[in-house]
């Protein structure tokens, strides 16, 4: 083998060498701090996440409400009571507007039915019927009495039955209340304790 081929037998493997040498890889880069065994890693919060570890919070009592069926109230005044005391006791008036009037009432009370009957200037019946919770009508008849009206308890319906000092069967202010249900009944010679003690009963049962 000649000299020549051994020099560039030679050169080739310095070159190979160098070449090689160029492909080595560098030292890798340290690993993200970011991993499961590193400190700041996130991990999984190990609270729990069930409801049971949080406190339920009382609800709000919400205001009490009528404890009377609404359907018991009559929805028309040509429904109230029987027809023949109604007849006994309206008939011989005329049925006219009712509304606007203001008269003894609870707080907060919503008028569920209002009723008008008149013959001239000579009689007349005005019945109202109003609805507010079981609390405010009690109040509402606890301050009648400030105005004048007399109160007990009614046996026959079981309510507060008031009545203005001063009036007479065909004359007279009453108010029957119980249960979030609030009765007015105002006459000018007419009797109507009747025909209230129907209505009354129809409505409290």
């Amino acid at each position: 083998m000649n000299r020549a081929f051994i020099a560039v037998s030679g050169a080739l493997l310095i070159a190979a060498a160098a070449l090689l040498t160029g492909c080595v890889p560098e030292s890798p880069s340290p690993a993200s701090t970011t991993t499961v065994d590193s400190p700041s890693a996130t991990a999984p919060s190990a609270s729990p996440t069930g409801s049971a570890s949080t406190p339920t919070p009382t609800p709000t009592a919400a205001p009490t409400a009528p404890t009377v069926d609404p359907a018991a109230i009559p929805g028309s005044c040509d429904d109230l009571g029987t027809a023949a005391t109604r007849q006994q006791t309206v008939g011989g008036l005329t049925a006219q507007h009712a509304d606007g009037f203001v008269r003894p009432a609870p707080a907060n009370a919503t008028t569920e039915l209002s009723c008008n009957w008149i013959q001239e200037e000579s009689a007349g019946v005005l019945l109202l019927i109003s609805t507010a919770s079981a609390a405010e009508v009690s109040t509402g008849v606890d301050g009648l009495a400030a105005q004048g009206y007399e109160c007990q308890a009614a046996e026959d319906f079981g309510a507060q039955y008031c009545v203005k000092a001063g009036g007479t069967a065909q004359t007279e202010d009453v108010v029957v209340a119980r249960d979030g249900v609030w009765i007015y009944l105002e006459t000018v010679n007419v009797d109507a304790r009747a025909w209230l003690s129907e209505i009354s009963s129809q409505i409290f049962g």
